[in-house]
């Protein structure tokens, strides 16, 4: 697609998977003014799939329903379904990361443990795709890890976990709430 500069009145090639269409002259584009609103995706890992299918006593009724109700919205890499290894009842949209940049390959927790390739994954198709918003994990570590300055998004990346994800897009309930609040004590 291309469009017109208006600040020089260029026409500059701008290409949807391209975070970044900056003109010559330094305008920089606005990705959702480009190509619209489009789909805003959660990239979702392992350990979600794993407590759903499990149905882990705390965390699975969140995953199941993180997975049940966000549809379209949510999708994984191809190295988080080999890491499962298992047939999986969820649909979701599965993105193929080729490469895994040098930046994200440096990436460690803060123990000095390697990230899982899967993990490296998700912030690779991060990086890549300007439709995903966030990534969906139970590691705890990995809010600190994604490193959101490669990351080039209009809106604020999220970062959580299902309940926090379930919240956030308001799809539970100040009952469902207070329903597990009393179950943890």
């Amino acid at each position: 697609m291309k469009k017109t500069c208006p600040m020089c009145k260029r026409r500059i090639k701008l290409r949807r998977k391209n975070r970044e269409a900056k003109c010559v002259c330094g305008y920089e584009f606005s990705y959702n003014k480009c190509f619209g609103k489009g789909e805003d995706i959660y990239l979702v890992d392992t350990n979600i799939f794993l407590y759903a299918l499990n149905k882990e006593p705390y965390y699975g009724r969140y995953c199941i329903e993180t997975l049940r109700q966000a549809g379209e919205e949510i999708a994984t890499t191809k190295q988080v379904t080999q890491e499962i290894l298992q047939p999986n009842e969820y649909s979701v949209r599965i993105f193929d990361v080729k490469n895994i940049s040098p930046k994200v390959n440096e990436l460690h927790y803060d123990t000095a443990e390697d990230l899982s390739i899967a993990d490296k994954s998700l912030i690779q198709c991060a990086i890549d795709n300007p439709e995903v918003i966030g990534i969906i994990s139970y590691d705890t570590d990995i809010k600190n890890v994604v490193p959101t300055q490669l990351i080039k998004s209009e809106r604020k990346f999220f970062v959580g976990n299902a309940e926090e994800f379930l919240k956030k897009t308001n799809r539970l309930t100040t009952e469902e709430i207070k329903k597990h609040k009393r179950r943890k004590r």
